[in-house]
């Protein structure tokens, strides 16, 4: 008998690898104005259409909300749904003008897409997270500094691996929450199930020890989740392919009467202090009013923290992706932030999708000191737009050590196959400085004591320079200087790099050293 039921499990998960699940539209709520999609797999079947959820950078007034005035109008259309194998995705305008052009992003996901009767077809070989770049509104202008355009809309295709543990409304344990009920913080229960419709939550909605907080892909949920004391908020798991939204709240430094600095960490989608094993998995944070997501705890063997499949945007200052502190995982998630996307902590980084517009860094460096002794692997990344608001200013970039923190760093540090894809980046990917110089900061910013030495940077892959001509930068200072870092097949527009001329260095950085290798 046992063996009967394992032959049957097998044969349900082949048939389902065949397969994409669709989530039925969000009730109360108005799909994309600009975007329809369909999905069915790969080898022919009928079309599913896919309910196209969107998040827009809202047009107020300056200095009122932190939005970004650059980005006022912009759009981002996404579209989640399971598969378990090979999907053909057709995406279409909302209003029947035809599509002349698009490109997916990270290009090696898809292994095809065309333009034809004025829609697009994407084959998608396997699960993934993608752009869509519509028209070549991203990859055909700079929509960097001095941008004047009109807004720009684009969007996403999530094709998610199927989700295990997904719980049901009546089963023993779960809470089913209807849209429009406050839900209770503590009771009964161990999984909480927003049922399909909108919700709010709520500002710093309470999260408990072993308690399941699930979205399912037909519901959207307004509020934020965190918890007040360190280490109540252990063995929690937050997913779903729904979205967590701030699109309600204000961003705290614009709140009156004013909200002191020390409670900015409850308007944070996800705020878990001193959490150990607890998961984010597969749900969508749109609209986050300050920094994304946050789970706090120094590294703890055993124990660790995991953010996967996640997606993330935002529209404001303060707009960063996740920081992982010292104990989380993250992988397989895709960023597109209006400031710093990854903060480089943690348990490493891969398999992550990262875009900027205004004011991010893609990974920031400056808490590497904190991993000193232990290393940490970032791999299998793509950047696939690296566009900056601004020129002359500390932010932006990709690699971006500038001027923060203390103490020695970057032994055991590898950043392997990282793919930069922007045709048009704004500034330049590498701006490793202990002491911002002029004329990036008015006030040069200096990072403590402490050498910045023993990062390996390997398959670095560049699309192109940057569109202003910024020169790469090293730029040490005396007792905190930058050495022995190894460059292993960076290349630059399919050129290899094999010589320190790429860099504008100062007196206190040694030659790194480019050695000879294979793209792996």
């Amino acid at each position: 008998m046992k063996g009967l039921i394992l032959i049957l499990a097998c044969l349900l998960v082949a048939t389902a690898a065949g397969q994409v699940q669709v989530d039925a539209p969000v009730p109360g709520l108005a799909p994309s104005s600009h975007f329809t999609v369909k999905v069915r797999p790969a080898g022919g079947g009928e079309w599913e259409p896919v309910f196209v959820m969107e998040t827009a950078c809202k047009t107020i007034e300056k200095g009122s909300d932190g939005y970004f005035d650059s980005l006022a109008g912009w759009t981002h259309a996404y579209a989640n749904f399971e598969t378990g194998g090979a999907v053909e995705v057709e995406i279409a305008r909302a209003n029947g003008q035809p599509v002349r052009s698009a490109a997916v992003h990270p290009r090696r996901k898809a292994s095809a897409c065309e333009v034809k009767d004025g829609k697009v077809r994407v084959i998608l070989d396997r699960p993934c997270l993608v752009a869509v770049d519509i028209d070549g509104q991203m990859d055909g202008q700079d929509t960097g500094k001095g941008y004047q355009g009109p807004p720009v809309h684009t969007i996403s295709l999530f094709a998610n691996p199927p989700l295990a543990g997904k719980p049901r409304p009546g089963d023993p344990g779960v809470l089913a929450v209807k849209p429009g009920e406050r839900p209770p913080s503590d009771g009964p229960w161990h999984t909480m199930h927003f049922l399909p419709g909108v919700h709010d939550i709520g500002l710093a909605f309470p999260v408990r020890a072993n308690r399941q907080y699930y979205i399912p892909g037909n519901a959207i949920v307004h509020g934020t989740f965190s918890n007040t004391n360190w280490g109540d908020g252990k063995g929690i798991r937050i997913f779903g392919h729904g979205t967590l939204s701030g699109a309600r709240l204000k961003h705290p430094e614009y709140v009156r009467p004013e909200v002191p600095p020390e409670e900015h960490g409850r308007y944070r989608p996800i705020e878990i202090v001193g959490t150990t094993d607890t998961v984010v998995e597969g749900i969508t944070l749109a609209d986050s009013a300050t920094h994304s997501l946050m789970l706090i705890h120094p590294y703890e063997e055993g124990h660790p923290n995991r953010v996967a499949w996640t997606k993330i945007f935002t529209w404001r200052v303060n707009g960063d992706g996740i920081n992982p502190f010292g104990n989380t995982l993250v992988e397989d998630c895709f960023l597109r932030t209006q400031d710093d996307s990854l903060y480089v902590n943690g348990r490493g980084i891969r398999r992550t999708v990262i875009w900027n517009d205004a004011n991010g860094s893609a990974f920031v460096l400056s808490a590497l000191d904190q991993i000193e002794g232990r290393g940490i692997v970032v791999e299998d990344c793509d950047v696939i737009y690296s566009r900056a608001k601004w020129h002359h200013w500390s932010g932006g970039r990709v690699f971006n050590m500038r001027g923060e923190g203390e103490g020695e760093a970057g032994r055991g540090v590898v950043f392997r196959n990282i793919r930069i894809e922007d045709p048009r980046p704004t500034l330049q990917q590498f701006f490793l400085c202990m002491e911002v110089p002029p004329p990036y900061s008015k006030d040069s910013p200096k990072r403590g004591p402490g050498d910045l030495a023993g990062i390996l940077f390997e398959n670095i892959h560049i699309a192109a320079p940057s569109v202003l001509g910024e020169p790469q930068i090293l730029h040490g200072l005396p007792g905190a200087r930058i050495g022995k870092l190894t460059f292993r097949n960076l290349t630059l527009g399919g050129e290899p790099v094999t010589g320190d001329r790429f860099f504008r260095m100062n007196e206190h950085v040694d030659p790194p050293d480019f050695a000879a290798g294979e793209n792996r």
